[in-house]
């Protein structure tokens, strides 16, 4: 199954829908709207909505006294491995036809917030969510309320190819029960059952949560991938007519949603696992030869596991383009460690591979640390820097030597999945704003001429800008922006709220 992506029109509600829940089709997605690749328009009609009283009866991720002792991942790992999950989703494409259930693309699947459900299609669907509620029962909900996710990779042990090479097809089945829980959500809301709602929400924000915890960067980027699914399921919720307010549910998620750094320390330590001269170089001794077969081992290494499938060198072949390459890089490399502070008659007495080794390992750390100590500053003031980072890695390897060499394998990915998360959480704070945009209509009885208007609670800030979203008011119409100029250049959301009659 493909990952979810909006990428077109929803289809009109039918006039004649038999079982909808009134008020359900009230949201329209326009993906690439307006002839803008990356911006994505939600036409809502909401009701006005206080919260719940008490405030925080709904939970969109399970509370601490709810939880319960054991390992959530071998409860999840127990129904991928007895094959339920995929059983379940071949005997429903079995039965409708693969086509009908998820279409050409994403957006005509029956789980996707784009499909209209109406009709003998929202039957259809209801039969097939039905056949995942022994998977829901027996497994998700129950791992759902566990204190601890292990997966059992043992991330710490693993080296060389083997942190590349590693399997993780828990991964994928992962997404597809994401997808099984948002086709339980949305039968739910068209049964006007908000708390059979909630409670898929429930486990589907904890199981996205479950599986960024695998500590690879993939498992980080698809539980963002099913936090994002919920998310399109809470506005789907929030347009459906006289659905309870969220706005505490979304305030009580931890934040950020799914904390990325354990994932991009663990790629920041690839390199000194797959290439094994660069630990501790300074105080460790070897012939000649031996520093040109280690180095020789790395390069090969590199080529296995990072290039493009050309075909590997012997180590032989190895060795000699390591000598060749050694002339090249020697210089810089040791004009780089004198510049360091290291006296020039040591680094003179050093074997050529060790210098090598020395400089590959204080370039890396140096350029790892540049990218990483960025985390820890808010995300705009991080952009602003990034420029700086980016320009480490660029330019010729040949003169930067075999530390930006190996950099520029590894440290792009990191950069990117921080725009991943921080896309997630700014709809979090969007999705609360709207939330808060309902309670002020249920107090005033109409929409906020500005977000400042709205006090009966606090409207979240644009966690990429540190500010208040880009809003305003338009005739009856609520328009609160996601723009590009938020520094995330390829996604861009504008919600358009409008009050049901």
């Amino acid at each position: 199954m493909k990952p979810i992506r909006v990428v077109s029109l929803i289809l009109p509600l039918l006039a004649g829908a038999l079982v909808a829940r009134p008020g359900h089709g009230e949201l329209t997605v326009v993906a690439n709207a307006e002839g803008e690749p990356g911006l994505t328009v939600y036409k809502m009609s909401v009701t006005p909505a206080a919260e719940p009283e008490p405030a925080l009866a709904l939970n969109l991720i399970p509370r601490a006294d709810a939880m319960r002792n054991g390992n959530a991942a071998l409860f999840y790992l127990r129904s991928f491995a007895e094959g339920n999950v995929s059983s379940a989703w071949k005997g429903i494409f079995d039965e409708y036809g693969r086509d009908e259930v998820e279409g050409s693309t994403n957006a005509e699947a029956w789980y996707s917030v784009e499909r209209q459900l109406d009709g003998a299609t929202l039957a259809k669907a209801r039969t097939a969510a039905s056949r995942f509620d022994n998977i829901v029962e027996q497994f998700v909900a129950r791992g759902s309320v566990r204190r601890d996710c292990d997966w059992g990779h043992h991330v710490d042990e693993l080296e060389g190819s083997a942190m590349f090479a590693m399997l993780l097809p828990e991964v994928q089945e992962s997404r597809s029960l994401a997808r099984a829980l948002m086709l339980r959500t949305r039968i739910a809301i068209a049964d006007r059952d908000d708390g059979a709602a909630i409670e898929q929400l429930r486990m589907a924000y904890q199981l996205a949560r479950h599986t960024a915890q695998a500590s690879f960067l993939i498992s980080s980027l698809v539980g963002i991938a099913e936090a994002n699914m919920a998310n399109d399921e809470v506005i789907e919720l929030i347009a459906a007519k006289d659905s309870p307010n969220l706005y505490w549910a979304l305030a009580e998620l931890p934040r950020p949603f799914i904390d990325l750094v354990p994932a991009v320390r663990m790629e920041m330590g690839i390199g000194l696992r797959t290439f094994p001269f660069l630990i501790d170089p300074e105080n460790t001794e070897h012939s000649p030869q031996e520093w040109a077969r280690l180095i020789a081992s790395g390069v090969e290494e590199a080529q296995n596991v990072l290039g493009s499938g050309a075909p590997g060198l012997d180590e032989a072949s190895a060795q000699a383009g390591v000598a060749g390459l050694a002339i090249i890089l020697y210089p810089d490399a040791k004009r780089r460690l004198m510049a360091g502070g290291m006296e020039a008659h040591l680094v003179e007495q050093m074997p050529v591979g060790q210098v090598l080794a020395i400089d590959a390992a204080r370039e890396y750390r140096r350029i790892g640390d540049e990218f990483e100590k960025q985390w820890y500053l808010p995300y705009a003031a991080a952009r602003n820097r990034q420029r700086e980072s980016d320009a480490l890695i660029q330019g010729s390897h040949l003169t930067g030597g075999l530390g930006r060499l190996l950099a520029s394998m590894l440290m792009p990915a990191v950069n990117s999945i921080r725009s991943a998360g921080m896309r997630l959480e700014r709809q979090l704070n969007a999705l609360q704003a709207i939330e808060a945009i309902r309670m002020h209509a249920a107090q005033t009885g109409k929409l906020p001429a500005t977000l400042e208007e709205i006090t009966i609670v606090p409207v979240p800030l644009n966690p990429l800008t540190g500010k208040p979203f880009v809003y305003r008011l338009d005739g009856e119409t609520a328009i609160l922006e996601l723009p590009f100029s938020d520094k995330m250049n390829d996604y861009s959301s504008r919600f358009e709220i409008t009050l049901a009659k």
